[in-house]
């Protein structure tokens, strides 16, 4: 979901590995601060090309101004995510990232990123924070009863990074959004633009002018493999689309767009059905004096696999189990385990340990045990994400998250052919269950015959190919805002600014032993923090385009915790948080 670690595979064209150093420009010429101990504050910021770059040469011009030594470098992106989310190699000291939350409840999974690194947030924790506060409410907020309880919970996670500063928040970009209407219009386009992760919609619903069959989208990023292995799919905008297209998930995403969510914020936990039709709570003593809860999941009838013309099958709720046991990831917290003998067996999750019951062809039940309770407020989000397999086909897999089932699935297209590195081309299938009778306002079989995805190295070809018209639109991607009235200029593009999915950050390494020692001072982070031009960043590095962030809760959610500490840009507050905690300045 939606993390920039997908870069680390992806085959993306290598940018030269440069170390270089902005040259200082303290208020004071040739004085810098030094640590306690007398230890010069020198460190460097690693960043990827783009506005990635263009934040951390603006966060270390600050810095130096302030009167520390930093520096830039940038790396190409495989060496970046690598080092970024093993942060115990000590490749990094401080980074420029990004991150996709999306609205809640969609962005419960974001806030597993500053987890426990040695537990829960292993190889999700990009700065090893490890906060014992901070640990209890992340699970809390999954676990939360209903929405007050849960925007508490929130408050309370917010309040946590911003005191102690393990990242700074910078600025949330808004994306110049472009697409072409001469082969296919009726485009929807919604936070983050017109084909993201969340936002299957655009290519079921376009429709085409003329004779146009194919609809042709291009991407800086695709999967390096497709294999079911949903927890590394998920860490881009192409694998969480081919998991709805192509094998699909129990529940859609609400087709929800900015002014939507404006007036209606609790449109966004509606649940939209797909696999699953209907569900319903229960309870029932657990024989230990407690409550198990019960989620009862009424599945679609008539759902055919994609290989129904030479197996026959259906699927059924023994798929569901099957998924649910074998392959949806172990650890979601969303998951029905029970946690009392995961315990017991070290810890250890196996599939006994999941607590599903198959009550129907078309039935399943999912038992949380006391502690382990849902929010009922809304349908649980990870059966957004994770896709229904078929058991018929990874039965016989010795290990299922390895195998694709030949990219057996039960959505409107099936891959057609497939080339790492280049491209992704889907066809239409046509014995889809949703063809539009059944009065849905949300499934329907698509116009779109096939469906390419074509793999860009350069950013600019990629435009560039938009502009020739051999691509439709973009994934994940907005233009350069320095294009945007040469596009709206241009009829052949249609041209919509929308809020962007992802907030950019400052990270620190604050590792024990691999990360750069002064930073874990959580005095000079905040410095840090009040040296930073935020509102500078926004207006320069994004031309405009962007809004200041402080949390991963975006700012118009009801869910955003207001007067956050440690947000405020005060170079003279930075400089009297240093002298406070001992450190001194001078050549």
């Amino acid at each position: 979901m939606k993390s920039k670690k997908w870069f680390i595979s992806l085959g993306l064209a290598v940018v030269l590995v440069v170390a270089f150093a902005i040259p200082a420009c303290t208020g004071d010429a040739g004085l810098y601060w030094y640590t306690p101990e007398d230890e010069k504050v020198e460190f460097e910021i690693s960043a990827i090309t783009g506005p990635y770059f263009s934040i951390a040469s603006m966060v270390a011009e600050d810095l130096q101004d302030l009167g520390m030594d930093v520096t830039v470098r940038v790396l190409d992106s495989t060496t970046f995510y690598e080092y970024l989310y093993e942060p115990n190699l000590g490749g990094l000291q401080a980074f420029i990232s990004a991150e996709d939350p999306s609205p809640d409840p969609w962005s419960d999974w974001i806030w597993i990123m500053l987890s426990d690194p040695q537990d829960w947030g292993y190889m999700w924790n990009p700065t090893w924070y490890d906060d014992e506060e901070f640990n209890e409410l992340w699970i809390e907020n999954f676990l939360a009863p209903n929405l007050s309880a849960k925007q508490e919970v929130l408050y309370g996670l917010q309040q946590n990074l911003a005191e102690n500063v393990p990242v700074i928040f910078i600025a949330r970009e808004n994306l110049i959004s472009v697409y072409r209407e001469d082969s296919w219009v009726n485009w929807f386009n919604e936070l983050g633009g017109p084909c993201t992760w969340i936002n299957e919609y655009a290519m079921r619903e376009v429709t085409p002018v003329g004779n146009a069959t194919q609809l042709k989208i291009g991407s800086m990023l695709l999967m390096s493999s497709l294999n079911m292995e949903q927890e590394s799919l998920m860490y881009s905008h192409a694998g969480c689309l081919y998991l709805m297209m192509c094998y699909e998930n129990l529940a859609g995403f609400p087709k929800v767009d900015e002014a939507t969510l404006e007036s209606n914020p609790e449109s966004a936990y509606d649940f939209i059905p797909k696999l699953a039709t209907s569900y319903e709570w229960d309870y029932e003593a657990d024989g230990t004096g407690g409550e198990n809860q019960i989620l009862r999941i009424n599945l679609r009838e008539g759902v055919k696999w994609q290989d129904y013309d030479t197996e026959g099958k259906n699927m059924t709720a023994d798929d569901v189990v099957y998924t649910l046991q074998y392959v949806t990831n172990k650890w979601a917290i969303n998951k029905p385990i029970n946690w009392t003998a995961v315990e017991a067996n070290d810890w250890e999750i196996l599939p006994k340990h999941v607590l599903i019951t198959k009550t129907g062809d078309y039935q399943v039940e999912l038992r949380f045990i006391e502690g382990w309770h849902q929010n009922e407020d809304f349908f649980p989000s990870v059966y957004m994400w994770d896709a229904v397999v078929p058991k018929h086909k990874f039965e016989s897999f010795e290990d299922p998250l390895a195998e694709t089932g030949d990219y057996i699935g039960t959505g409107p297209w099936k891959v057609l052919e497939w080339e790492p590195d280049e491209y992704l081309l889907f066809e239409r299938f046509d014995d889809y269950w949703a063809q539009g009778d059944e009065g849905d306002p949300y499934w329907e079989l698509p116009e779109a015959e096939q469906i390419l995805w074509r793999l860009y190295n350069d950013f600019g070809q990629m435009w560039l190919a938009l502009e020739a018209g051999e691509i439709d639109t973009t994934m994940g991607w907005g233009a350069p805002f320095a294009k945007y009235d040469e596009y709206v200029a241009n009829p052949e593009l249609t041209v919509e600014v929308v809020p962007a999915l992802s907030v950019y950050y400052l990270g620190f390494n604050i590792h024990p032993t691999a990360g750069y020692e002064p930073l874990q001072d959580l005095a000079l982070r905040e410095a840090i923090a009040a040296a930073i031009d935020k509102e500078n960043i926004v207006n320069v590095a994004f031309g405009s385009y962007a809004e200041v962030s402080d949390t991963w809760t975006y700012n118009e959610s009801p869910n955003h915790k207001d007067d956050l500490p440690n947000n405020e840009y005060d170079p003279t507050e930075a400089a009297s948080i240093l002298t406070a905690a001992g450190y001194t300045k001078h050549s």
